[in-house]
């Protein structure tokens, strides 16, 4: 058994079985093959205790310039570049749109799974495809972006059929020659300076400022929970509960409601079993406080969720993923 502590942001004390690192394409497949779980650096994982065979991509590294024009450029990623790293090095090469993604934990394939996004901007507008690894089929595959079905935290690698069965090993994207900020998002607003907002540097600073007051500096897997979405109906049920809550107009009709406001009314923030807490800066956020255990952090989750619906009648849902030993 291999110590996981280092290889995951939440710092709890579990073994892996194996460990598989792979630095090229060409070990993946013999990797892959090996592998009961695929990770990235391991940044939206929980360990629910001692894990079996492990491969990590964090070691898959490198970019190449595929095309470009006037508007635009097509990059071609290695999936294990960190993603923080990868959104400066594109403002530094003049390649834009990811400057609100700044500061996410994680790779640039986990960026794909999870179709990350946070103050008004989104992975999924700058995928063109994917290239990995299929262990059900043995073969390389390459992915166009619609075939990834990427939604609100969601793309098509969450699925059984394919997760842990498909290793992103690259990712294309197309990224803009031209700054356009996005400042939708009511704190990005309000801290941007007016004078610098066409400077891209500076957005990216915003957001990095933002997110380091909510979040932890270590022992956290960032936003532990999605926001629901709800139906008009579901949506007015809520508010008969709670008049106040803030929700959100979606393009398919839907609303988007805050989980952090509904786990903060709930009187969870602070919340602790244990060496598990819901952060007091940020309830939509669990951290390792002090030598939590895989089942101290599983019945914070649970308690939260039970909380959560019986207060407000709304089920929340863990953006982060669970890991069974088996």
């Amino acid at each position: 058994m291999i110590p996981f502590r280092e290889y995951h942001t939440l710092g709890i004390s579990v073994s892996a079985q194996r460990l598989l690192l792979p630095h090229s394409e060409d070990e993946v497949p013999d990797a892959a093959a090996q592998s009961s779980y695929v990770i990235g650096e391991g940044s939206n994982i929980l360990p629910l205790g001692d894990l079996p065979s492990i491969l990590s991509t964090r070691n898959l590294r490198g970019y190449r310039v595929l095309r470009a024009s006037e508007n635009s450029v097509e990059v071609e990623v290695a999936a294990g570049e960190n993603w923080d790293r990868w959104v400066r090095l594109c403002i530094a090469q003049g390649w834009h749109g990811l400057e609100n993604l700044a500061a996410i934990p994680g790779t640039v394939g986990a960026a794909v799974v999870q179709n990350i996004g946070a103050y008004g901007a989104e992975l999924a507008p700058f995928l063109v495809s994917v290239r990995g690894w299929n262990k059900a089929l043995e073969a390389w595959q390459e992915l166009p972006a619609e075939a990834c079905e990427l939604n609100y935290r969601y793309s098509i690698f969450q699925q059984p059929e394919w997760r842990d069965k498909f290793i992103i090993t690259r990712v294309t994207l197309r990224l803009n020659r031209r700054f356009s900020p996005v400042l939708s998002y009511p704190d990005v607003m309000q801290r941007v300076n007016p004078t610098r907002q066409h400077d891209p540097w500076h957005l990216y600073e915003t957001v990095r400022m933002i997110r380091a007051e909510k979040l932890p500096a270590y022992g956290s897997a960032g936003s532990f929970f999605k926001n629901p979405i709800l139906s008009l109906e579901e949506l007015k049920a809520l508010q008969s509960r709670a008049p106040e809550v803030p929700f959100y107009a979606q393009s398919d009709g839907r609303f988007k409601v805050a989980a952090a406001w509904l786990i903060d009314k709930a009187g969870l923030k602070g919340y602790r079993i244990g060496g598990a807490q819901v952060y007091p800066r940020q309830p939509l956020v669990l951290v390792n406080a002090d030598g939590a255990t895989p089942e101290e952090f599983y019945a914070l989750v649970q308690h939260i969720q039970k909380s959560v619906y019986e207060r407000w009648g709304v089920q929340l849902e863990p953006e982060v993923r669970l890991l069974p030993p088996t």
